[in-house]
């Protein structure tokens, strides 16, 4: 049977995993036409994937090169063409598609569409880039209802969730030469086309480029940047966030003198005005003091609630900067400058600002969102070699918990994380570095953005906290830094799971070798006795109805959390690590 007079392509649109680039070759063979694949043809002109061209140039510069895409491939006769997801809700795409071209849909359910991403991300580190930091379901769905009104303008809609290639293949070739005929022949079919549905499509909300992942929390959604100089931005990210406000710029003293100018020069070519204040490096910072001092200065400066806090620093600027933010004026706008890894990769990212009491860490606070955090991996060439080595310990964890590869990555390339100096001058190290922080951050942000309030999924995020805050308590928050108390939590907290059944002792090994591979302890300071650590766990955040709840693991990649640990188990984890030092 001949293909109908004018019928110069086959278009599918639909759905990112729909199917869209896995039908086209065989529609195409089937028509004995030519098949083009509008993200592969993107990626071989940009020489980059389409996850780095949104991280370098944003979704407008995305969205550019995909206009470009249309146009060439529209100029093409007899050729079948795969979209992207996003294409069809452009008019002059439409317009140039349908001209000529018979449209189909292909449709999936949510279910299928989440199979099909873990399917074939698996090993890989990418994120798609309209769902990083988001949880997936959600956001799949959310994207899906925003654009079907859009999908409908199709000439047919076939759903992919278990018919074979060849089934859809056939549907859609016999759809062709039964249907395209008179889809062609219709004026009113265009028009339609090129006015769309009646509804405006999607906001375009493009955060730039450097978006390592978007927090998608139920109470806010925003960017989360990463690149090497990125504080040299800083007054332009403001403004494309659309932050008009003064900004009160709050600062570790150690941090304001090395990059503080670098952020103070940014904000002031943008013509803002900025007040700075800094506050003493240590874990003494968060206190409820030091919140007093906080909000007697921003009271004398007369702070408005359109006003920015913007907070640089590492983990304790983060949650002291952050308390205020939430509370100040009943809430002001927000950004986190993290310029540690500890900052970067957790603290900075999901919302939980907190300050101390003498009796314990984090107990007064609250779940506040920032408006953006901007990682800028040159700050951490400054950093102290003990506090870039704790930093990594969040890292590690992650590892354990979500992603086995980077395990790997971090053994083989841990000389090279702890010289980040080196990566001011090697390009492969500043790479690498940016992307290990990038790849934790999109794992903390997906969690988060799962579960904002630690309700459920949140909670794993606790691997090795537990017996580490107790540490860090009962050595006054000075002694030992975070990330040295939660290493030395996860050591105990292996131990516990090798007692329980849950793992066995290769895996404690592989704990204790990595752990030590980034210079990190394995035992506590001497000086600590088993009485002052139970003490202090009593009163952590995670005991309820009385009891401890412990995260654990049952392989890597899929922890638990357990509130039956015996007694005599935990004493011997305990011991593992405190054990030498009574």
């Amino acid at each position: 049977m001949s293909l109908p007079p004018g019928l110069k392509r086959v278009v599918l649109i639909g759905f990112s995993a729909t199917g869209k680039s896995v039908l086209a070759p065989y529609i195409a063979h089937r028509l004995g036409w030519a098949v083009a694949d509008l993200d592969v043809e993107i990626e071989r002109v940009a020489g980059r994937t389409i996850a780095q061209v949104f991280a370098d140039e944003g979704e407008t510069g995305f969205r550019s090169r995909e206009q470009q895409a249309v146009r060439d491939a529209a100029e093409r006769d007899g050729v079948v063409i795969a979209t992207g997801g996003g294409v069809w809700l452009n008019a002059e795409n439409r317009s140039l598609l349908a001209d000529g071209g018979f449209v189909v849909t292909l449709e999936a359910r949510a279910a299928t569409i989440l199979a099909r991403y873990a399917e074939t991300e698996q090993g890989t580190t990418e994120v798609r880039p309209m769902l990083a930091g988001a949880d997936p379901r959600r956001r799949v769905e959310t994207l899906k209802a925003a654009r079907q009104p859009f999908y409908a303008l199709s000439d047919l809609t076939v759903h992919s969730d278990e018919i074979e290639i060849g089934e859809a293949v056939n549907e859609i070739v016999e759809a062709v030469h039964r249907r395209a005929a008179a889809a062609l022949a219709s004026d009113a079919r265009l028009r339609e086309m090129r006015n769309g549905p009646g509804v405006d499509p999607p906001p375009l909300v493009d955060f730039g480029r450097d978006v390592a992942c978007i927090v998608d929390a139920g109470s806010a959604r925003y960017p989360v940047y990463c690149a090497w100089g990125l504080l040299e931005r800083s007054g332009d990210i403001l403004d494309r966030l659309g932050l008009p406000g003064r900004v009160f710029l709050i600062a570790d003293q150690a941090v304001i003198d090395s990059h503080g100018a670098t952020v103070l020069q940014s904000l002031a070519k943008t013509g803002r005005v900025i007040e700075s204040y800094a506050v003493p490096s240590g874990e003494v910072s968060k206190s409820l003091a030091s919140l007093e001092t906080l909000y007697a200065w921003l009271s004398s400066h007369r702070a408005e609630r359109r006003d920015v806090i913007l907070a640089l620093g590492g983990g304790v600027t983060t949650d002291l900067a952050g308390t205020v933010a939430a509370t100040y004026l009943r809430g002001m706008p927000l950004i986190h400058a993290p310029t540690t890894v500890l900052g970067m990769v957790d603290a900075a990212i999901g919302g939980k600002v907190a300050v101390d009491l003498p009796s314990g860490k984090n107990l007064v606070g609250a779940f506040y969102q920032p408006r953006a955090v901007l990682a800028d991996a040159a700050t951490l060439a400054t950093l102290p070699s003990r506090e870039l080595r704790s930093g990594f310990a969040e890292v590690i964890k992650h590892g354990f918990i979500r992603d086995e590869p980077m395990l790997d990555l971090l053994e083989e390339t841990a000389d090279l994380l702890l010289d980040p100096a080196s990566a001011t001058k090697d390009m492969s190290s500043r790479q690498l570095l940016v992307d290990v922080i990038t790849r934790n951050q999109a794992i903390k942000a997906a969690v988060v953005s799962a579960d904002e309030r630690e309700s459920d999924i949140r909670a794993i995020l606790n691997y090795g906290h537990t017996l580490g805050h107790a540490i860090e308590a009962v050595t006054g928050y000075s002694a030992v830094l975070h990330g040295e108390a939660v290493a030395m939590g996860m050591v105990a907290v292996a131990e516990m799971g090798c007692a329980l059944g849950l793992i066995d002792e290769s895996l404690v090994a592989r704990h204790r070798r990595l752990i030590d591979r980034f210079g990190l302890p394995t035992t506590s300071p001497s000086g600590i006795g088993r009485a002052e650590i139970v003490e202090a766990m009593s009163r952590d955040k995670k005991v309820v109805g009385g009891k401890q709840h412990w995260v654990l693991l049952e392989s890597i990649g899929n922890p638990i959390i357990r509130d039956d640990v015996p007694s005599e188990v935990v004493s011997d984890a305990i011991d593992a690590v405190v054990g030498l030092s009574q």
